[in-house]
């Protein structure tokens, strides 16, 4: 469904939500990151474009809490998804910040806040819940013809959340969080004594289950994972979200490389750090240099930075509420926090430059444009 822009501000006004109204501003296109976010000063939730040089280029209205975002291969869109239990997901320009799709969801199912594009731009996957059966599925979207549905498939668990293409362009590793919801119970958490959190690699067009990772005891069951990224040598880091409330404090952070086994395997961080972090990964990201794995806990207000390929712990930064992370400039990490703080933080995890927003609190996710 193609919706122009007044009709949609029209339907946002009616809601009491107030205007799509994205700053009149002209970007380079191949450039900069995408973010959620909630103006306070305004009392409106938004998707925003950051130019490289950290400033706000435009804002676009959302009509409920967004989370991830994606960037359309070969075009000039972009993609929000709504936070879970999500009902919207609405495409826009990169350049101008104007609304083009709004894609509802399917009866029967919600958005669990990320989607990913195959790499002609052509397909769309989002994770989605059927809920009435109890289990994640992955929504299969025509990109190029107005954002049909064109069917699911199983993600192989139950809270599927982040997906990400593999480097084949054909398998996509699904983070399958484990965790049971329903819309009639908001994001209240219904299976925690039986969670069985898994990473699944799934044939993105035929929806063949290629292989699926468990953790090993039980105790890492409650391990919920969220997050992840693609690293250049095509292993998958992930980052969890524990769901225990016994005192213990496990690793967070695994990596599993396809080519091993079916082992995912932690990587260390000190103690001091590992109770910093207080059960809670945010968002997962890789340094534009392939050499730096970035990981923050919004909980704990830091990033903890990891040196690859190994994975040994190269240190952290402090940063109040920080969550969103994306590749950043000369090989760094850009980063952004809940005070309104976005910045870049080279490879050694020294700062390269911040910016202040008044009123801004940037969500959970950043996405680089042109990465």
């Amino acid at each position: 469904m193609t919706i122009d822009r007044r009709t949609f501000n029209l339907s946002l006004i009616a809601l009491g939500l107030g205007a799509l109204a994205p700053r009149a501003a002209r970007a380079d296109a191949t450039r900069g990151f995408l973010s959620t976010g909630f103006d306070a000063l305004r009392n409106r939730h938004l998707v925003s474009r950051i130019g490289d040089g950290l400033d706000i280029v435009w804002d676009l209205a959302l009509p409920a809490r967004g989370h991830g975002t994606a960037v359309r291969p070969a075009s000039d869109e972009g993609l929000v998804v709504a936070r879970r239990p999500g009902t919207y997901a609405l495409t826009f320009g990169l350049e101008d910040g104007e609304a083009r799709h709004r894609i509802p969801q399917a009866p029967g199912r919600h958005f669990y806040g990320h989607g990913v594009y195959s790499a002609d731009g052509n397909t769309l996957w989002m994770t989605e819940n059927d809920f009435d059966n109890g289990e994640g599925v992955i929504g299969v979207y025509d990109a190029a013809s107005g954002y049909a549905r064109r069917g699911e498939f199983k993600s192989g668990g139950i809270g599927p959340h982040q997906l990400l293409q593999m480097p084949d362009g054909r398998t996509l590793a699904v983070a399958n969080g484990g965790i049971l919801t329903h819309p009639d119970r908001g994001r209240e958490k219904l299976n925690l004594d039986t969670m069985s959190p898994s990473l699944a690699y799934l044939d993105g067009f035929t929806g063949r289950m290629i292989n699926q990772v468990f953790f090993d005891d039980t105790r890492r069951q409650k391990l919920s994972i969220r997050h992840m990224v693609v690293l250049p040598d095509g292993r998958v880091a992930v980052g969890c979200q524990d769901q225990a409330k016994d005192g213990t404090n496990l690793p967070l952070v695994y990596i599993h490389d396809r080519a091993a086994g079916d082992r995912l395997t932690a990587l260390e961080i000190p103690t001091d750090m590992l109770d910093r972090f207080n059960g809670y990964c945010g968002s997962v990201a890789c340094g534009g240099d392939g050499k730096t794995l970035a990981v923050s806990s919004p909980r704990g207000g830091l990033v903890g930075f990891w040196r690859l390929p190994g994975g040994t712990w190269q240190g952290h930064i402090d940063l109040a509420d920080g969550c969103g992370l994306a590749p950043g400039a000369n090989g760094g990490i850009a980063a952004s926090s809940g005070t309104g703080t976005v910045g870049y933080w080279d490879k050694a995890a020294v700062p390269a430059g911040t910016a202040k927003h008044p009123f801004r609190r940037w969500d959970n996710h950043m996405t680089a444009i042109g990465a």
